[in-house]
Order: C-alpha cells, then sequence, then structure tokens
C-alpha cells in the first residue's frame, strides 16, 4: 500500500512498530511494582517473588524489556527514512524534508509534554512505599527551564515525560540524514563493510558508556538495510521455516541479553542488544509467519498509534498509579494501560495526525519556494545567454523534481 506521500509502506513494519511500543508501556507499568521496580533501578539482588523472578530474569523478560523495543525503533526510523532515497533519480532537495521531519517531531512531543505538565498539576506525583522506588525517581514538581530544555528535544529529557530522551537521538539522526544517505547509498558492494562498521562504531559507544556513539549508529544500520533491502530479500529468498525460527530465537535471546541473570551484564551488553533488535527487524521484513504477525489488525492499530502511544502513556501511568494505589497496584496498572490506550487513539486524531498534516504542507510550501528561486535563476541565466529566446518561459515552469516526503520508523 502508499501512503500519503507516494511511496510504498512496508505495513509489517509498522505493525512491529506498534508492537515495541506496546512492550515499553508494559515495562514501565510493570516497573512500578516495588520489588520489580528496584530490580530494573539497579538492585539485581532484591527479593522477588518466584513469579517475579521468572518475569526478570528469564526470556519472559523480552515481553516487558523497554532496551531492545527502543533500539528496534532506531532501526526502522533508519530504514524507513533511507527508503525514498534508494530509488533512481532520487532528489537531493533538503529544505521541504526538513520542514516536514522536524515539524513531524516537535509538535506531537511538545503536545505530550504540556500532557505531561498538566497531569502533574492535576495529580501531583509523591514518594510512596506502595510503589517501586523506579517509579519515585519521576516524583517531579515542574518548572519552566525544565518544560523548555525537554521541549528542544537536544539534551537529555527530565523526568517530566522522560521517554521524550530517545527524541533527542530522533532528532540527531534527521538533522544527519544528508550524511546517513550518503554512507548507506554509495559504495553499494561494501554494504557487508558498511555494516559491520556501524555495529562495530556502536559496540564501541556501549563499551566507552558514550551515549550519542551507542545509538547513532543503530540508524546507519537500518538505513544499510533499507538500502539493501532487495538485496538480502533475494539472499534469503530460499531460507526455510526452520532457519526463520532460529534467526528468530537468536534475536530475541540477544536482545533480552542484559537480563540472562543476576548477574551485571557484559560490558558493552547495548551493542549486543542492537544486534538482536537488527535481527527481529529483519524476521519481520522478510519471514512470512512474522509479517502475518505485524499485518494483524491489533498490531496494525498499534502501529498507527505508537508514537502517540510511546509519547503519552508515562504520564499517564505515574498518574493512574499516584491516584490508585492505595486502593490496588495492580488495579491502577490495569486502568492506567487501558487508559493510555484510549489516549493514544485521541492524541493521534487530535494531536499526530493534524500535525502531520500540517508538516506535510510546510514542506510543500517549502518546495514551491525552493522551485520558484529556481525557477527564477534559471530565467536569470537563460536570460543571459538567450533574452528573447521562447525557451526561457518553458524552463521557467518545468517544477523542481519533488522529495518524496519520509515517515518515520519511530513515527517521530
Amino acid at each position: 500500500m502508499r501512503n500519503q506521500s507516494g511511496q510504498t509502506r512496508v505495513t509489517q513494519l509498522d505493525g512491529l512498530r506498534g508492537l515495541a511500543a506496546l512492550v515499553v508501556v508494559a515495562c514501565h507499568a510493570l516497573s512500578t511494582l516495588p520489588d520489580i521496580g528496584r530490580v530494573v533501578a539497579g538492585d539485581r539482588t532484591a527479593g522477588l517473588s518466584n513469579s517475579e523472578a521468572w518475569a526478570v530474569f528469564s526470556p519472559l523478560h523480552i515481553l516487558w524489556n523497554g532496551t531492545p523495543a527502543v533500539h528496534v525503533f532506531f532501526v526502522l526510523s533508519g530504514f524507513v527514512l533511507i527508503l525514498p532515497f534508494t530509488k533512481a533519480g532520487a532528489a537531493r532537495t533538503w529544505a521541504p524534508y526538513y520542514a516536514k521531519r522536524l515539524l513531524r517531531l516537535y509538535l506531537p512531543a511538545w503536545a505530550s509534554l504540556a500532557v505531561a505538565v498538566a497531569l502533574i498539576a492535576l495529580i501531583p506525583r509523591t514518594v510512596s512505599p506502595l510503589q517501586s522506588v523506579w517509579a519515585d525517581m519521576y516524583v517531579t514538581d515542574p518548572n519552566l527551564g525544565q518544560v523548555l530544555k525537554d521541549a528542544a528535544l537536544l539534551l537529555n529529557a527530565s523526568t517530566i515525560n522522560t521517554p521524550l530522551w530517545t527524541l533527542k537521538y530522533e532528532v540527531a539522526f534527521s538533522l544527519l540524514l544528508p550524511a546517513y544517505v550518503a554512507f548507506a547509498v554509495r559504495w553499494r558492494s561494501l554494504w557487508h563493510l558498511k555494516l559491520g562498521i556501524a555495529f562495530a562504531l556502536a559496540m564501541l559507544g556501549a563499551v566507552q558508556h558514550l551515549d550519542w556513539l551507542t545509538y547513532l549508529p543503530i540508524f546507519a544500520i537500518g538505513a544499510i538495510l533499507g538500502a539493501e533491502r532487495d538485496r538480502i530479500r533475494e539472499l534469503t529468498r530460499s531460507w526455510p521455516r526452520l532457519v526463520w525460527l532460529l534467526v528468530a530465537a537468536a534475536g530475541l535471546f540477544l536482545a533480552n541479553a542484559e537480563w540472562f541473570s543476576r548477574d551485571q551484564p557484559i560490558l558493552g551488553v547495548e551493542a549486543v542488544v542492537t544486534v538482536g533488535a537488527t535481527l527481529i527487524v529483519l524476521v519481520f521484513l522478510l519471514c512470512g509467519s512474522a509479517k502475518k504477525l505485524g499485518d494483524t489488525a491489533a498490531a496494525q492499530w498499534l502501529g498507527r498509534v505508537s508514537f502517540s502511544l510511546y509519547l503519552v502513556h508515562l504520564p499517564i501511568t505515574l498518574a493512574g498509579v499516584t491516584l490508585l494505589r492505595h486502593v490496588s497496584l495492580p488495579l491502577a496498572l490495569a486502568v492506567s494501560v487501558a487508559a493510555s490506550l484510549v489516549a493514544a487513539e485521541l492524541f493521534y486524531r487530535y494531536v499526530e495526525r493534524p500535525a502531520h498534516r500540517l508538516s506535510i504542507a510546510a514542506g510543500r510550501a517549502v518546495e514551491r519556494r525552493v522551485r520558484l528561486r529556481a525557477g527564477d535563476a534559471t530565467v536569470a541565466e537563460a536570460s543571459v545567454e538567450s533574452p528573447a529566446g521562447p525557451g526561457v518561459g518553458r524552463e521557467a515552469e518545468t517544477p523542481a523534481p519533488a522529495m518524496t516526503a519520509a515517515t518515520s520508523g519511530h513515527r517521530g
């Protein structure tokens, strides 16, 4: 199917993005439980019941492990934003892209920040023994400085709406997209080497605890996969289902590497998670069974509202826990998750979708201005060469190639 920009969407990856967003919601909900939250906050020696131990230190943790979900978001962003530039004759008109992309990111983020501040004003967050120390870390009384810092999306997010931290890297990637395009679409025969370089940089960043070097190469991995998707599809076309099952198992295992045991994770574990997340994306891209899962109605709905869900769920979850923890924390979580899903749909309809339309309109306006300037330059040049020639009008009226609008893997 084609989106508003006319480009073909890989719909099962929308579904994967939605499932990843749901995993992040589950991560934050379960982390408010006192014992689990203590472990998530860093105390791996904390006492857990048998069921909690299974939930944390077993493969089941992948169902609510937010770290690989974020890595999946970053791979998907790189994959999707590169697609318009892999076509023959793709234009490099960047001004319309920047207008569309930055509005697409900033407007919903600002709205979610307003929602978070409003919820804190209505239901102030407070420390309580009825919730986890992880939840206590998000107790805050917002001030203007915090809000402005978070609104910039270029610095570390405060605890007002912490999921905004990932948008710092989405914005950086978006601003650096020309460099990513050059890296992904040139030297195509060296795609193996380029993937190796990207993984090596991510490993170096993880080992050195340099967040920017850990995360920005993940977008490059997605961009290379997007540029070489046909080649990779051809290479794996004959793989039987058993091979894909093994690849999926390896991806899930590596994505959950941080929680193999109570021992502290190995140095550079984030890079291992990146490998797992990349394999998961490849499985959904190329394996028939995973494609069907990603294309289910539930996954597609989650994919549609995934950015909205990601932006609003934590303020709602913390408000629900604060409001209902004296009654029952499990009840508070159930109500919070349900409210987050409803709010995501409303936020999508009344904030994200209008922001998307506005970003497209802004991009088109910038594109028209670029065309006019290009036309004026053409007219001036032609006038010098042939002041009265009939070709002047035809050259001036020829529209400049338009850059196809790209949607974000993270929807943002």
